[in-house]
């Protein structure tokens, strides 16, 4: 009988902390968040640019060209697109940039810079077309934001210098020399 009550003390110990053990988790479940969805599931726009999100604020930009490489360093968003040598029109290439340049400089705060750069497929193997390089202090994106999704790069000289555009050789083999007109800003026009 000396065995027996520290035996049914441990015994009734160990099924205790068993219990405890099932019943804590429960508990500090129902404590924390009363049953709220997961953080996984509910849409919360990003604010800062993490690698650990870098996926998720780009798909959720719904680009339409492909994404080659994508890199996240220092405050530095750099984008290369993959387009095709049959299909793909300039005016949706910089569309695409200006869903780009507003997440990165309206919806996220720690992007500084971005660099976009397209990349054509073709069969002896992969050519720069043109690259893009805007940066958070450009005074354009505080009065003129609104109208990059109108702005035509290739034929406008004024976008071409605020989006930083360099257009390559294989540009002009393509699609001929970036140029043509130039339009001021209404605020400059001298009466």
């Amino acid at each position: 009988m000396k065995i027996g009550k520290p035996l049914l003390t441990a015994c009734m110990f160990a099924l205790v902390v068993t219990l405890m053990m099932i019943w804590l988790p429960h508990a500090a479940w129902q404590r924390i968040g009363k049953h709220d969805d997961v953080a996984v599931f509910r849409a919360v726009p990003a604010v800062r640019l993490t690698n650990s999100n870098l996926v998720d604020v780009l798909i959720s930009i719904q680009l339409n060209e492909r994404l080659k490489k994508i890199e996240w360093n220092s405050g530095i968003l750099s984008v290369e697109m993959r387009v095709s040598t049959n299909s793909g029109r300039p005016v949706i290439w910089f569309g695409d940039v200006a869903k780009l340049v507003r997440v990165s400089f309206l919806q996220l705060e720690n992007v500084g810079r971005v660099l976009i750069r397209f990349v054509e497929e073709r069969p002896d193997g992969e050519v720069l077309l043109a690259a893009v390089d805007v940066r958070k202090t450009d005074e354009w994106l505080i009065s003129e934001m609104n109208q990059l999704p109108l702005a035509d790069p290739v034929h406008d000289e004024l976008w071409r210098k605020r989006l930083r555009v360099s257009f390559t050789t294989a540009w002009e083999e393509r699609f001929g020399k970036a140029e043509g007109f130039s339009v001021k800003p209404t605020s400059n026009l001298q009466r």
